[in-house]
């Protein structure tokens, strides 16, 4: 019964996102009251309604996780009774069907979290309700007729469930797919302010943009996490030791973060210089087809990939069909409405808005080029009927070089002032870039003996950013004689300004660890049992003995192997595991991992040799943790530029409300 009234419920759902995507229509043709107030509480009722009704269908799903009802497909499928509690939650969105519900819901969430309170909603707020409502029916109908996660197994109800996918059963499940998953429901939003502003009088287009620009920030902030924390759990999981494969499922989620990066670039230059908004429109609807297109190639199986979700034309062909509906209601109305907010540029070549819309081309262009090495093998096998695979030399040769001019304009544009630059630091970068280019020619020489060029690539960028970073710091500082820094001890400014530095300082951590780990990392391959030993880095691996591990859900051949120092001194003990799971005989290689600030030693367990040794993997992995204490570093930025916007915003509404001839407006 409880899956029949969790179905009701996402019915509801649709029903209450239909009406809601048709307010608008509704108002104009006077079907329903035009007084302000009276309209806005019918939309803020709707609003609401939906969201409590998708929040207690996905709440029923996780109770009938919970007391393992395998009459429902999608629980038999992805569960058991052996499963421990917090991966029963967390298989609420482990497979397709629940995910979808997780997306819809936090869609559901989102929009009623940008709804004004009071009843003081604009027609732009509620034009992003009608939009936002779209995308809900969109996605509810699909999940109604495609993917319904309560459908019934009857009559013959298993006894026991499949269980969730051992690769799943990590503490990745729990973080990775919910912070991708908002990050798509950001980028939502930005494009149901897209539309509507683009519906919007031109007069108003700014301030739109400012209130776009926190939701882009926001939905920055958990790809950036999401796409972090899913490297992280494939480096944990997958027993390769590797942390980015450029796998098109990867590859899927990656290709909205480097748009969404251009599109908090280009909000900033909407808002300060009241410029750029017909690109900042574009970058929204760009980002939000791209997450369809993604989603498009996980759920589809049009890719293989050990992270895509299990093939089904017919959800294929029903995602594709939402994307080009979206693509050409979205592209069609910007190809009407933008040309009215193309201005002529009020800045000179020099100046910091120069620097940032380049630095938004290459994104994009990184976007591009990492895109076409996703879709060229499914185009070339759909045109000649073969197969092709495009791998990472190709991805690096075009995305390193890339990094490496964004690094640069990164560097510079901070030093650089808005609009026209009378004074530009011309002699100090020059002489910074070519103390820079020394250093890491230098560097690379020393390390190689000879000339790297990927590395001298990787060692450039990151002391170009840091530098360049601390001389912005300390001009910030010195240049006491300017109204800049009685702007910048400003709560907002100074926020905003330390954001910055914070999320470029994380982009120079995560590409040294990426450095360092692609060009020193160590690794050995071969065959050990107990009393066997190999030095690997100025470590020494001993294997001590070999255990049987019992836990709930799987049993384990584990290896004990000791790490010791240059003097044999024992520093710690690391222990992979041959995972067998009891209920579908599944065999895994969980690694074992010794972590540290500088360096992680990887260990990972093969298959058996003999009947005392096994195919071992030794690796010593520098600086490999960098890159995800880096993206942690940009999360932090981003939530620190949020809060200086809830300042700034607080700031002007107390600003307002102080004077009597001029009403407060909702902010």
């Amino acid at each position: 019964m409880m899956a029949e009234i969790g179905l009701i419920l996402i019915i509801i759902a649709a029903v209450i996102a239909i009406i809601t995507s048709l307010s608008p229509l509704a108002i104009k043709y006077h079907l329903i009251p035009l007084d302000t107030r009276i309209t806005n509480h019918y939309i803020d009722t709707l609003v609401k309604l939906c969201f409590v009704a998708l929040i207690l269908a996905i709440a029923i799903l996780g109770y009938l996780f919970i007391i393992d009802d395998f009459s429902v497909a999608y629980i038999a499928n992805s569960s058991n009774t052996q499963l421990p509690l917090v991966f029963k939650v967390a298989a609420v969105w482990g497979g397709h069907e629940g995910s979808m519900l997780f997306w819809i819901t936090a869609i559901a969430a989102w929009s009623l979290w940008i709804r004004p309170k009071n009843g003081l909603s604009s027609e732009f707020d509620n034009h992003v309700s009608a939009v936002m409502a779209m995308v809900l029916c969109g996605f509810l109908l699909f999940l109604l007729f495609t993917s319904n996660p309560f459908a019934r197994l009857l009559p013959e109800i298993p006894v026991e469930g499949r269980d969730l996918n051992p690769i799943l059963q990590d503490i990745g499940l729990i973080l990775h797919p919910p912070l991708l998953f908002l990050g798509y429901v950001g980028l939502t939003a930005c494009f149901a302010g897209a539309m509507a502003a683009l519906l919007g009088p031109k007069t108003a287009i700014q301030q739109h943009c400012k209130r776009i620009r926190p939701w882009a920030i926001l939905a920055w902030i958990f790809l950036t996490g999401g796409n972090a924390f899913g490297s992280w759990w494939a480096y944990n999981e997958l027993g390769w030791g590797g942390w980015w494969f450029w796998d098109p499922v990867e590859n899927a989620s990656f290709i909205p973060w480097l748009v969404a990066t251009a599109l908090v670039h280009s909000l900033i230059l909407s808002e300060k210089r009241n410029s750029f908004h017909a690109s900042s429109i574009m970058l929204c609807i760009v980002a939000f087809n791209l997450c369809l297109l993604g989603t498009f190639l996980v759920r589809s199986g049009v890719v293989q990939s050990v992270h895509a979700f299990a093939a089904d034309p017919t959800r294929g062909s029903a995602i594709l069909i939402l994307l080009l509906i979206s693509a050409c209601a979205s592209f069609t109305l910007f190809a009407l409405r933008a040309p009215r907010l193309i201005s002529r540029p009020n800045f000179e070549q020099v100046s910091k808005e120069t620097l940032l819309f380049i630095g938004n081309l290459l994104l994009v262009v990184a976007a591009l080029s990492v895109l076409l090495g996703t879709c060229y093998p499914l185009i070339y096998q759909v045109v000649s009927g073969h197969s092709i695979s495009v791998g990472a030399p190709y991805f690096n040769s075009l995305f390193i070089p890339i990094v490496w001019l964004l690094s640069l304009l990164m560097g510079a544009a901070p030093l650089l002032r808005w609009q026209h630059d009378k004074q530009p630091p011309y002699r100090q970068l020059m002489l910074l870039a070519m103390a820079v280019t020394l250093l890491s020619l230098s560097a690379s020489y020393m390390v190689t003996q000879g000339f790297d060029f990927w590395l001298f690539c990787g060692v450039f960028s990151v002391c170009w950013i840091v530098s360049c970073l601390l001389l912005t710091i300390a001009r910030a500082l010195t240049q006491t004689t300017s109204l800049s820094v009685s702007r910048l001890c400003q709560p907002p400014r100074r926020k905003r300004f330390y954001s910055m530095c914070l999320a470029h300082l994380g982009v120079a951590v995560a590409i040294l660890g990426a450095t360092v780990v692609s060009n020193f990392e160590q690794e050995e391959l071969l065959r050990m049992g107990p009393g066997q030993g190999k030095q690997l880095a100025g470590y020494t691996f001993v294997y001590e003995q070999t255990e049987q591990v019992d836990a709930r859900s799987y049993s384990a051949i584990q290896a004990n192997i000791s790490l010791r120092d240059s003097q044999d001194r024992i520093i710690s003990y690391i222990y992979p595991q041959r995972q067998t799971f009891k209920t579908n005989g599944m065999e895994l290689s969980a690694a074992g991992i010794k972590r540290s600030l500088f360096a992680d030693m990887y260990v990972s367990m093969g298959v058996p040799l003999s009947e005392t040794e096994y195919l071992i993997r030794l690796s010593y992995k520098p600086l490999v943790s960098w890159i995800w204490l880096g993206a942690l570093i940009m999360m932090l930025a981003g939530f620190t530029a949020i809060s200086a916007g809830r300042i700034k915003a607080r700031q002007t509404q107390t600003h307002s409300a102080n004077k009597p001839s001029v009403p407060a407006e909702a902010s």
